[in-house]
């Protein structure tokens, strides 16, 4: 028995220079591939040295954004009617609010671990004015919030009914659990259009499910006409792709 032992003693320590050989190898192929990546792209920027640099665009909005909208009657409440619905971007002290929000209304593209949303919605906090989350505060409350986008690199990825890459794209619609059906999806609806107008886009664009259809009628009933449909497997995940053109000021 102890020789037994013994061998598989020595046999398991020879086994650990190959295993560790082998981990050098897989290394130096890790480094060697990112020195590569990084010596392609430094090469790109090197294509075309006269080439002039891509000017900032200085016609969008900054960080100070801010809009108000009168909240009208709603479908089940005029609770709100008159009030003012304050909507501006989101930043990191909103995080928390807005992963909520997000979190309650169910809907499907995000995070659904509330950390992992967070670490989510921290992340594009940087990518204003191009993308973003909007806020709307009533009475010192977020109560609502929409997120937009103006290029392919601040939205999700479609594997259908995908909507233009120059074109706005608003998503994730969603008003605090104990205040719908008071107005405030639309007054948050309206303030979505007026920063896609500040930021010059010539239309909106978004999805819906074919399983909601009041959604569906507060989009039509504010001007949004259908631009493509996606039935979805045997009726199940169907949406609609609706549009709508901005008056740019």
């Amino acid at each position: 028995m102890r020789a037994v032992s013994s061998s598989c003693a020595s046999t398991s320590v020879d086994r650990a220079p190959l295993a560790r050989s082998r981990g050098d190898a897989a290394l130096q192929r890790s480094r060697r591939h990112r020195a590569s990546a990084r010596a392609n792209v430094r090469a790109g920027a090197r294509a075309d040295p006269f080439a002039d640099p891509v000017p900032r665009r200085t016609d969008v909005p900054d960080v100070t954004w801010r809009t108000t909208v009168e909240i009208g009657a709603g479908k089940r409440s005029d609770a709100f009617e008159g009030d003012a619905l304050e909507i501006r971007a989101f930043g990191g002290e909103d995080v928390g609010e807005v992963a909520k929000l997000l979190l309650e209304s169910g809907m499907q593209g995000f995070p659904t671990e509330r950390r992992t949303l967070e670490v989510y919605l921290t992340n594009a906090i940087g990518a204003f004015p191009y993308g973003t989350y909007l806020v709307g505060t009533l009475r010192g409350e977020i109560v609502a919030t929409v997120g937009v986008s103006f290029t392919q690199e601040t939205r999700r990825k479609f594997s259908s009914l995908a909507p233009p890459s120059d074109g706005g794209y608003l998503s994730d619609l969603t008003v605090a659990v104990d205040k719908r059906g008071a107005g405030l999806g639309a007054a948050m609806l309206k303030g979505a259009e007026s920063f896609a107008r500040a930021m010059k886009s010539e239309e909106m664009w978004l999805h819906v499910a074919l399983k909601k259809p009041g959604v569906i009628a507060l989009y039509k009933d504010h001007g949004y006409t259908l631009g493509g449909v996606d039935p979805g497997l045997f009726g199940w995940r169907g949406r609609l792709l609706l549009k709508r053109k901005m008056s740019i000021d």
